[in-house]
Formats: structure tokens, C-alpha cells, sequence
């Protein structure tokens, strides 16, 4: 309304309206993560297509990059089963995991990332592996233990709860996720994340309704 009201009558204003503007988006945004943190996830599992939500995730992310060319590949297995996920959710999780990848290989400079999708089994439990991995710096070996606890980060403007959120979705799946080296250079980093796609607690899945506390 500011910025409407000064339209071109001050150039000086109208520049500072900007960065109120600006600001008030960005403490939006971090409300929001905060409160996404901090509330009980409700997830609606339903069969799905997990490379149909990646697909989307990764659209997103792409879209509104203002930073240097990123080169996506893509390797999803074919024929892959339906896995039980609250949609909305893992997209969440897919979008944060892309966007610290964007970031981490910079505005200027751009890089791969590759996105990768196979049936697997863990510990007995057959599943889906989603690998999303870049050509960034990577993250150190110490921060890798701590990497998904609130507030860790390695961003100098971030605050540490992108990777926590995508934790407790993928455990509210019933699912894991770790980090590894990546595959495309020496540097850059690996998130590596399962779906199990039965089991006792998500066998005949149709519509469950699991709370993520």
C-alpha cells in the first residue's frame, strides 16, 4: 500500500518502501518455517507415484531460481510400485532438499544436480530410494550427524530447520534418510531417503492418517 500510495513522487521512498517490502516477505518465510517446525504434521498416506511428486518439486524450485544454469538429470528405474505418502508433505521435504542444492552451488557459478529413483530394500523392507545429489561444496563429515537437528546449518543466512522438517516427514513415513558423498564430483553431497512401500505399519495402506508430532 506504501509503495502504491509514494508511487513515482520520491524516488528515495519508494527505494526504502522496497526493502520494507522485502523484509516482511523474508520474516514471513521464517515465521512460517518456525511454524512449520513446530506443529504436529498431520499426513494423509495415500498410494502414489514418488517420481510424480519429485517431478514437481524439482519444477518448483527450478521456476523461481534467479541464480546460475543448474543442468537436472533424471534416473528413475522403471516400473517403479505405488508408495504410501502424504503428497503435499513430501513435496515439502523434496523442495527443501532442492533448493539447499541450488543454493550450495551458488548463484553465479550453477552445477548439476541429479535426481535418482529405485525400488531397494532396508533392513528387510522393500521400498523406494530417492537420491538427490549436486555438485555444491558438500557438507563437512562432522556436520553430517547433526545436520537434521534444529538450528544447524551451514548457510550464513540460514537458520537451521529445512533439513529438520524434512526429517520428521520422512520418519513420519516410517522412512529414513542419510547423507553421502556424491557421485558426480569429489566434492558436493548425496541425500539419500526410503520409502517402504509395505510393512506393518503402512501395509494396505488406502487412506491412514498418521500425526507426526
Amino acid at each position: 500500500m506504501l509503495s502504491q500510495k509514494l508511487g513515482n513522487s520520491n524516488p528515495l521512498a519508494t527505494e526504502l518502501a522496497g526493502y520494507i517490502s522485502t523484509e516482511t516477505n523474508r520474516l514471513s518465510a521464517l515465521v512460517t518455517r518456525f511454524l512449520d517446525f513446530a506443529r504436529p504434521l498431520h499426513a494423509d498416506l495415500e498410494p502414489a507415484d514418488i517420481t510424480v511428486i519429485l517431478d514437481r518439486a524439482l519444477e518448483d524450485v527450478a521456476r523461481g531460481w534467479k541464480g546460475g544454469p543448474v543442468r537436472v538429470e533424471k534416473e528413475y528405474e522403471r516400473d517403479l510400485p505405488p508408495v504410501p505418502l502424504d503428497g503435499g508433505l513430501c513435496e515439502q521435504a523434496f523442495v527443501n532438499i532442492v533448493q539447499n542444492a541450488y543454493d550450495a552451488m551458488g548463484v553465479n557459478d550453477g552445477g548439476v544436480l541429479r535426481a535418482s529413483v529405485r525400488e531397494t530394500r532396508q533392513e528387510g523392507r522393500p521400498g523406494v530410494e530417492v537420491r538427490i545429489e549436486d555438485t555444491g561444496p558438500g557438507i563437512p563429515r562432522e556436520m553430517r550427524e547433526q545436520i537434521f537437528n534444529p538450528f544447524v546449518t551451514t548457510k550464513k543466512t540460514g537458520v537451521g530447520l529445512g533439513l529438520s522438517i524434512v526429517s520428521k516427514i520422512v520418519d513420519g513415513h516410517h522412512g529414513s534418510i542419510r547423507i553421502e558423498e556424491s557421485s558426480l564430483c569429489e566434492t558436493g553431497a548425496a541425500f539419500v531417503m526410503f520409502f517402504p512401500v509395505t510393512g506393518s505399519e503402512v501395509a494396505g495402506t488406502r487412506s491412514a492418517h498418521l500425526v507426526i508430532s
